[in-house]
């Protein structure tokens, strides 16, 4: 299975040994899928659309007929996933959802975290306010990066509720540190904040924010 360029990065930053990997809505179960093949994880599928679930348990019926024990599928909202109910280092990715929708999810999800879970989060927008609400739960970055994909700049931010990793920023740190991507992902952010900061004057701030960092 070939995986896009997003996505084989989102497989690629994780080094660590998982018990248990959550694939939440991320572009029909490829990525969960990937892991199943190159990790000895159990691997859960979890979408709120039944329809999406079924493709999914259909793909795997179909490519991964003898791996059937090694992952698990739920039509479940991914604010309630069944986190306290495994032991074992876990990992929940969240991935080609907008920010907003993350945040709301990440909120829920780190309200009833008894053992140490990291994340993987690939948001499509709203960097800045999901990084603001993501400073206020108990989480610090592992990894951070920028990657592009048909013209599309994503962050890709690796996270642990664990005791090791640093400080969450707004605008980010390593992700400015990636050269002429790094400067493109800026203008680009720059444009869109000029945008918004037309109809929306508390965008100013926020275009303020970016306008202050130096590449």
């Amino acid at each position: 299975m070939k995986l896009g360029k997003r996505l084989q990065t989102l497989h690629d930053v994780v080094t660590q040994d998982y018990q248990h990997i959550w694939d939440c809505c991320c572009d029909h179960g490829q990525l969960g899928a990937q892991f199943l093949h190159s990790s000895q994880a159990h691997i859960h599928f979890v979408d709120v659309v039944p329809a999406l679930i079924a493709k999914v348990k259909q793909d795997l019926t179909c490519f991964f007929p003898e791996a059937e024990t090694r992952y698990s599928l739920y039509t479940l909202d991914v604010a309630k996933l069944p986190l306290t109910q495994y032991l074992g280092r876990q990992l929940v990715i969240i991935a080609g959802v907008g920010g907003d929708l993350t945040a709301t999810l990440m909120t829920s999800l780190c309200n009833d975290l008894r053992d140490e879970v990291d994340f993987l989060l690939c948001p499509v927008h709203h960097h800045y306010s999901l990084r603001q609400t993501l400073q206020s739960l108990p989480l610090k970055v592992v990894h951070e990066s920028l990657v592009e994909e048909n013209r599309r700049i994503y962050e890709v931010l690796y996270l642990t509720s664990g005791k090791t990793g640093t400080a969450i920023t707004p605008l980010g740190e390593a992700i400015w540190q990636q050269g002429a991507l790094s400067k493109r992902y800026l203008e680009k952010t720059l444009d869109h904040y000029a945008r918004v900061a037309k109809g929306k004057p508390e965008a100013q701030a926020i275009l303020s924010a970016y306008q202050h960092l130096t590449l």
